[in-house]
């Protein structure tokens, strides 16, 4: 199987489980009072603040009366005294939605999801503090938010590259398969059972690696000459290659399953010394007494 032959995005249709999520999503969106417990003691700062503001004290002035910083007054200048006053993790613009914030971590969403939505809830800053925020809620609450990295953010060159809007698909990079077959990241159902059934290719070749590896695990020299006897006979040109060469170098291989010796270390050193021999390649003059 060629590269190519996975697009480089796969579009999957959003199915009755995805439409039923997006709804359930909307409707915890919607649940804007749910804050956390404010502190009184904030409010009544940030009330007074919010006065002497009003009675054209300048921010000098209000920080000598209160003995408070400049930064705390310009982050309590505008806004509901209310909504500003709200206990969180730190005093910050996201402190309102840190509940919200809690409901999303504990409804399996996504960092990304979680900050689009806390965006549309009014928050204005920056996404680098967001995602560091839900880093922070991630540690308090010693559990994290859903990771899904093979799923590409709509965009508009991708929209035009797909033809779609990307309100009714999801769009799986072609590195976030490779990534699930090679380094066991996660899948959902739903996206497993899309792309196997649309390229049943994958499925093979899926097994195949998942064959390699328990040789490998259990040092099984037998299961070796299996393997290479199953998969010279496959129908895809790529595995039958593939166990040809293992058939051509099978010495080299079987005592690479048996041991655990590897040259890793050799080659390592030797990739080191290649570096720094082209790093310095050019740069040695004739001395000059």
């Amino acid at each position: 199987m060629k590269y190519q032959e996975i697009p480089a995005t796969i579009s999957i249709p959003h199915n009755d489980t995805f439409i039923d999520a997006e709804e359930h999503c909307k409707k915890i969106a919607s649940d804007v009072d749910n804050y956390a417990a404010f502190s009184e003691k904030r409010y009544q700062m940030i009330c007074q603040i919010q006065n002497f503001l009003k009675e054209g004290c300048s921010y000098r002035e209000i920080a000598k009366r209160m003995g408070i910083g400049r930064n705390t007054i310009a982050k309590y200048r505008k806004g509901d005294p209310k909504e500003l006053s709200m206990y969180g993790i730190h005093q910050s613009k996201l402190d309102p939605f840190h509940d919200f914030i809690i409901d999303c971590l504990k409804e399996g969403w996504s960092k990304s999801k979680t900050v689009k939505a806390i965006y549309e809830k009014g928050y204005s800053g920056s996404k680098s503090n967001a995602f560091d925020y839900l880093c922070k809620i991630e540690q308090k609450e010693n559990k994290c938010f859903e990771p899904q990295p093979y799923v590409r953010t709509m965009t508009e060159c991708l929209k035009y590259k797909t033809g779609s809007k990307g309100k009714d698909k999801d769009y799986i990079t072609r590195e976030g398969v490779f990534r699930y077959m090679w380094m066991n990241t996660e899948l959902s159902d739903n996206h497993k059972e899309y792309i196997y059934e649309k390229y049943p290719n994958i499925w093979e070749l899926q097994c195949c690696i998942r064959e390699f590896r328990n040789i490998f695990k259990n040092h099984n020299v037998p299961m070796l000459y299996l393997f290479v006897e199953k998969y010279s006979k496959n129908l895809l040109k790529p595995l039958r290659s593939f166990a040809e060469g293992l058939k051509r170098d099978i010495d080299a291989v079987e005592n690479a399953v048996a041991y655990d010796y590897s040259n890793g270390f050799v080659e390592g050193t030797n990739s080191r010394l290649k570096m720094i021999k082209r790093t310095m390649y050019g740069r040695c003059g004739q001395a000059i007494a």
